[in-house]
């Protein structure tokens, strides 16, 4: 009898162990699911090919906020550059980089769209009597900037080279 008893309760004290080895993974692998799905869920919306939520409506209130753009010579006239980064600064738009466009054969300038708000491109065009034709559109969110400016050999149309 002592014998039927002692293996009873052996059986019931493993079962009680395997109970908590099968809780503790289940806790676990809970935990690890959750760390997981958190840490997809940021680096998706950081990289910004997928968007989660309602998104903010960050567009600037006039053409002088929060406007980041670089300026690319595409005519080859030297300081040109340097003419329109001075006038978009006048206006209040922040001139992050300028250099040179990968070719000096640039007839119009033109502005491309780097985030894909057109509404920016537009009125930074407004701003300098550039028809909106001449606006591209190719997102770059990697770039951390809102325009691209390429100027053209029309550039003359837009500002003098002086600045002004």
């Amino acid at each position: 009898m002592q014998e039927k008893e002692k293996r009873l309760e052996e059986k019931s004290t493993i079962t009680f162990k395997e109970k908590n080895s099968y809780l503790f993974l289940i806790i676990a692998s809970t935990v690890l699911l959750f760390f997981i799905s958190f840490l997809l869920y940021s680096i998706l919306d950081k990289s910004g090919l997928i968007e989660f939520g309602e998104q903010e409506n960050t567009e600037p209130q006039n053409v002088q906020q929060l406007i980041q753009v670089e300026v690319l010579n595409g005519c080859g006239v030297p300081g040109i550059g340097d003419g329109l980064t001075d006038v978009l600064r006048a206006k209040g738009i922040d001139v992050v980089k300028t250099g040179n466009y990968r070719s000096f054969e640039v007839d119009n300038t033109f502005i491309i769209d780097r985030m894909g708000k057109i509404e920016t491109a537009e009125r930074v065009a407004d701003s300098l009597n550039l028809n909106n034709r001449f606006i591209i559109s190719e997102k770059n969110k990697s770039l951390f900037l809102d325009l691209t400016i390429v100027i053209g050999k029309d550039y003359q149309n837009y500002f003098n080279k002086s600045g002004s």
